[in-house]
C-alpha cells in the first residue's frame, strides 16, 4: 500500500528512560523541546511512568467532551463530501467514554477514525556530544489519510501544518493533540 500522509489525534506518547538518561538530559527538558519542536501541549496528557518508559495519555475528559464537537469542525474542513463524513459523525455521537472511543477507533471499522500502529516516529536531537537523539512513539487514532508519500527528510513542513490546525481550531484545546506525519 506505501506510505501515506496522515492527520491523527495521538492519545499517547512514549520517551525510553534509558535513552533519556544516555543523552544525559532530564524529562523536563525533554518536554521543553517537545514543545518547541512539536508544539507539544503537556496540559492535554496524563504523564505516568512504567519501568522502561515515560508515558503520556491523552486525559479522557478532553476527548470525552472535546471530540464530537472538535471532529464536526474539522471534517468539513479535510473532505469535499459530507458523505465521507457523515455516518463517522452519527457512529461517534453514540459514543460517550474514552474507551468507547478507543474500542471504535480499533475496531477499523472506520476510515475516518481508526488506530493507526503504523505512523512513524518523532526524533530529537540535544545538543550534547554526537548529537544524541531520541525518539519519541505514538498512538494515534487516524482522521485523514491521503495519497502515496516518500520523502527522506521531513518534519519541519509537517510541523508548520500541524501549527496552522491548531491556529485554525484555537477554540478546541484538542486541536494540540494532532500531528501531521507519515504513516503506513
Amino acid at each position: 500500500m506505501g506510505q501515506l500522509l496522515g492527520i491523527g489525534l495521538v492519545t499517547t506518547l512514549a520517551v525510553s528512560q534509558k535513552k533519556l538518561q544516555k543523552c544525559g538530559v532530564t524529562i523536563e527538558e525533554c518536554v521543553e523541546q517537545m514543545k518547541q519542536r512539536f508544539y507539544f501541549e503537556p496540559a492535554l496528557y496524563e504523564l505516568s511512568l512504567d519501568e522502561d518508559y515515560y508515558n503520556w495519555t491523552l486525559k479522557t475528559d478532553i476527548l470525552e467532551s472535546q471530540l464530537v464537537p472538535f471532529l464536526e469542525s474539522l471534517y468539513p474542513m479535510l473532505y469535499k463530501h459530507t458523505h465521507d463524513f457523515e455516518e463517522t459523525l452519527k457512529v461517534l455521537r453514540k459514543q460517550t467514554t474514552t474507551q468507547q472511543f478507543l474500542e471504535l477507533a480499533d475496531s477499523k471499522d472506520i476510515e475516518e477514525f481508526q488506530l493507526d500502529e503504523y505512523g512513524e516516529s518523532d526524533y530529537i536531537y540535544f545538543n550534547t556530544p554526537f548529537k544524541q537523539s531520541l525518539s519519541i512513539s505514538y498512538t494515534s487514532i487516524l482522521l485523514s489519510h491521503e495519497g502515496k508519500i516518500g520523502m527522506e527528510v521531513y518534519g519541519r513542513q509537517f510541523a508548520f501544518f500541524q501549527y496552522c490546525i491548531q491556529k485554525a481550531f484555537a477554540d478546541f484545546s484538542l486541536a494540540k493533540a494532532l500531528r501531521v506525519y507519515i504513516s503506513g
